[in-house]
């Protein structure tokens, strides 16, 4: 067993689709996707391995080219990053079966989206401060050009946006690894940790670090940094396989860097309280402006705002049941968004329309596909058994010891449900009589987004052995069993209900909700707003370090 786990090298799972990618290109599109499914069911073994391998032996090292530390480059896999690898190989796979009779699944389209898998998974194993920013560099220019791919005005439009503002972002990033180096004159992970931890004066480390987490605040799209979200990830003329990608993966790469990132300097400069307070805002935040949108795809691009508040608040909850609760939740949210996105392209070509005002009976026209988005929505809004659940328990459990901030994630949790009653509707009522006869969404499409909906309710009912299988925690199942106790499913039953009936009986009627979907924040002032970001945390720093 031994010898098998340490059959995979660390490179492999980043060459494997570059490489096949490349060579794949030239050949019949036909064939191109076959190979490609071939690649992603390879990588989601490797994947396996690997975590195995971490959960077995601890974090893997491995130096390229035979230089050590700080001179060469080491490729690293540890328990926050091996979970992230398989979850990136997964969800790709399940990307590729799902889209396998699209048009737009031309060779060049599958080039690029392999590409980025690769690139992606580069991020998680690199341990250098210098190659997570060129590795962040090429993920921007990739998902720009796949934004970009079916060359709408619109599309050019967000895909440019989020383009200078990613690179804008990254910027800051560079200038404050500069800083960093000439501080440490290493920039590997460990060396600026050790060398961060002995520092005399940790006041030194305020302006890089500030720089720092404000570029990945922004690609992580924490509060006020995520104007370019939305525009990105429900961009009118991108596939929703882009979409889906964005908001289930793409995102959570500044979540992982805030991780390392804490790591390497948080235990020095302690910010976890701000970042609770801003994780926090941007929940709610998030839940607000979704219940105001009409469009099926920004609804769910500004609930992943939300949800990105929500995943910050266990990561800095300040306890290792609530930090593995938003590592789980990463997952979860994966999954379930990705679907969420993928059935919200189907329906909204199938009705022509993605006003969500406009759609209704898709149980009745669309009812597997409605099936495999409702288990979404279950897992999303918490609903006991489901994925979600599980995650929301676990970050609530690490705030056990602060009543205010337990009230906070009900707070969130009932937006959450707010925005999903507003979803939901579009589900339900009668199809009007002027509207064409309904297309048949082939099985194959049927079959994997039910796949998906399985993968959501499997997580919930086996979450003590998923959560022993991905993370190091002590007594999975006795830490996850209170997650389905009754008192959590009257708690979910009844904040459903309050919610649905404030829907149904306020939220339905404002005015204001149209004034708000009219607000438009230009890049000139997300700039401006990115900057008072950075300000803020300077002045939070020099105040209390």
């Amino acid at each position: 067993m031994n010898t098998f786990l340490l059959s995979v090298p660390l490179y492999a799972p980043v060459l494997l689709p570059i490489v096949a990618g490349a060579v794949g290109y030239f050949v019949h599109t036909r064939a191109y996707k076959h190979l490609l499914i071939a690649v992603q069911v390879i990588q989601v073994g490797m994947a396996a391995v690997l975590l195995a391998r971490v959960r077995t032996t601890g974090a893997v090292v491995e130096r390229l080219g035979g230089w050590d530390a700080p001179v060469g480059i080491e490729l690293a896999l540890d328990e926050i990053s091996a979970p992230l690898v398989l979850l990136v190989a997964v969800v790709f796979l399940l990307l590729v079966l799902f889209n396998y009779r699209k048009l737009y699944m031309v060779n060049t389209f599958q080039f690029l989206l392999v590409s980025l898998q690769g690139v992606m998974i580069s991020l998680f194993l690199t341990s250098d401060v210098f190659n997570v920013y060129v590795l962040t560099e090429l993920t921007t220019i990739i998902v720009t050009v796949l934004i970009l791919f079916k060359r709408g005005k619109s599309a050019l439009y967000n895909g440019m946006l989020y383009l200078m503002f990613s690179i804008l972002a990254m910027a800051f990033f560079l200038l404050g690894i500069g800083f960093v180096y000439r501080t440490f004159g290493v920039l590997d992970f460990a060396g600026i940790t050790e060398r961060a931890a002995a520092l005399e004066n940790p006041r030194a480390l305020i302006l890089p670090y500030a720089l720092m987490v404000t570029a990945v605040g922004m690609k992580a799209g924490l509060l006020p940094m995520f104007g370019w979200l939305p525009r990105a990830h429900a961009a009118p003329s991108a596939p929703s396989m882009v979409s889906a990608l964005l908001s289930g993966l793409q995102v959570k790469v500044g979540i992982y860097l805030f991780i390392r990132l804490q790591q390497m300097i948080g235990l020095t400069l302690d910010t976890t309280g701000f970042f609770l307070v801003v994780g926090l805002l941007t929940a709610v935040s998030g839940f607000l402006l979704a219940i105001c949108q009409r469009d099926i795809k920004l609804v769910l691009a500004y609930s992943t705002v939300s949800q990105i508040g929500l995943i910050m608040i266990g990561l800095t909850s300040g306890s290792v049941i609530g930090f593995w609760g938003g590592m789980l939740h990463i997952v979860n949210h994966a999954l379930f968004k990705a679907l969420l996105f993928l059935t919200a392209g189907l329906i909204a070509k199938e009705y022509g329309t993605r006003d969500l005002d406009a759609i209704r009976g898709t149980f009745r026209r669309m009812p597997l596909v409605t099936a495999a988005a409702f288990l979404a929505v279950l897992g999303m809004t918490g609903a006991p058994f489901f994925n979600g659940s599980i995650s929301k328990y676990l970050i609530e459990s690490g705030l056990a010891e602060g009543t205010r901030w337990q009230a906070a994630i009900y707070l969130v949790n009932f937006g959450t449900m707010l925005v999903f009653t507003r979803y939901a509707t579009m589900f339900f009522g009668r199809a009007t009589a002027t509207e064409p006869q309904p297309r048949t969404v082939d099985p194959w499409t049927r079959g994997v987004a039910l796949l998906f909906g399985a993968a959501i309710l499997g997580i919930g009912l086996f979450a003590g052995s998923v959560m022993s299988a991905l993370f190091p925690v002590e007594s999975p199942l006795e830490l996850v069993s209170g997650a389905t106790a009754a008192g959590k499913a009257l708690a979910f039953a009844g904040t459903l209900a309050v919610a649905a009936t404030v829907y149904l009986l306020g939220v339905s009627r404002l005015s204001v909700l149209e004034r708000v979907r009219e607000i438009s924040i230009s890049f000139n002032g997300m700039a401006i707003l990115m900057s008072g970001f950075l300000g803020v945390v300077l002045v939070f720093l020099f105040a209390t370090v």
